[in-house]
């Protein structure tokens, strides 16, 4: 059994709605110890040689063996300037909608790598999904990627679906996306979605907190050089500070309710920590969540670890509470 454990509400003023959830279970541990001897090499190998003909497009493949809900079908779609895929559960409402953005480093990922998460996301709120198969590194800068972001929201909104009963989600770099997708959709007079959803976000593309931070020595999956890496990666394709901006330089007052899940143990735990704060200074109603000792998005493994399936149901929850509020405030106006 995950249960939430010891922290629940602010430890002080510039820290608030933070929620700890108990770790270690043997599925957790036996599914980090496998990547640590397996994946984390690899990655490793990468940063060695970041410039060498990697086939980066091949990884996105792994997802192929990855069993979805049953029931779920999937349709392509074309946005402005990127191909995406909507999934549909068995059970599809129609007054709700989630626009998926997938991590991968900005450099990997798109159709098939998160096609088991997004199936989950799809059965438990009973929504169509529409991922984005964004512009990656190093052909395009992020901007770029952010841009199809918007693109998509614009493909949701032109199906009728309230924005309030609209939840962007994203996990790694698709957490970054989620939070700069909803800046810049409100600088394009969009209106703001119904509710943020955050696994293990990148706030910005300062290398510092990390890697001084304790958990860039525990990270199962990236090492101190991935994160030297990538970093110089970012700067050589992204040369110009708007191709990269950050979440922490940003106004994000008026944002929707907001959900941060990050692990303990991982690379990324202090741009969850800083995302928070920046959260509360802007009067966000947000909640951060830190599951004790995990890998780096382990929600996509909630078919065999048990801390994945409970931050799963998180999300949902949390979703469900944002939407239903909407909804009340709705009908008092109304």
């Amino acid at each position: 059994m995950v249960a939430k454990s010891l922290v629940t509400g602010p430890r002080n003023a510039r820290e608030s709605n933070r929620v700890e959830f108990e770790g270690g279970s043997v599925a957790s541990k036996l599914l980090a110890s496998t990547l640590s001897a397996t994946l984390k090499p690899a990655i490793h190998l990468w940063a060695l040689a970041p410039g060498l003909p990697w086939p980066y497009g091949v990884v996105d493949h792994i997802g192929r063996v990855l069993r979805s809900v049953p029931g779920t079908t999937r349709r392509s779609a074309t946005l402005r300037n990127c191909s995406a895929e909507t999934t549909r559960p068995a059970t599809t409402r129609t007054d709700r909608y989630v626009v998926y953005m997938h991590g991968g480093a900005f450099l990997v990922g798109g159709r098939y790598l998160h096609r088991q998460l997004i199936s989950r996301i799809a059965a438990a709120l009973s929504s169509e999904v529409v991922a984005v198969d964004y512009r990656m590194l190093p052909n395009h800068t992020i901007a770029d990627g952010v841009e199809d972001c918007v693109d998509a929201y614009r493909f949701a909104l032109a199906k009728g679906i309230p924005p309030e009963q609209i939840a962007f989600m994203g996990d790694s770099a698709g957490a970054y996306l989620v939070f700069m997708a909803a800046v810049v959709a409100r600088e394009q007079g969009l209106p703001m979605p119904g509710a943020i959803v955050s696994m293990a976000p990148v706030i910005d593309f300062d290398l510092h907190a990390k890697l001084d931070a304790p958990s860039a020595a525990t990270d199962a999956l990236f090492t101190k050089g991935f994160a030297r890496t990538m970093h110089r990666l970012v700067l050589d394709h992204c040369p110009m500070p708007h191709t990269r901006r950050q979440i922490v330089d940003e106004d994000l007052s008026g944002l929707p309710p907001s959900l941060i899940q990050v692990s303990s143990t991982e690379l990324l735990y202090p741009d969850a920590e800083r995302l928070a704060v920046e959260l509360a200074k802007a009067g966000v109603p947000h909640q951060l969540q830190v599951w004790l000792d995990q890998v780096h998005v382990f929600q996509a493994a909630a078919s065999i670890v048990p801390e994945a399936a409970r931050a799963l149901t998180e999300v949902t929850e949390f979703v469900e509470s944002a939407f239903a509020a909407h909804e009340a405030v709705a009908r008092s106006v109304g």
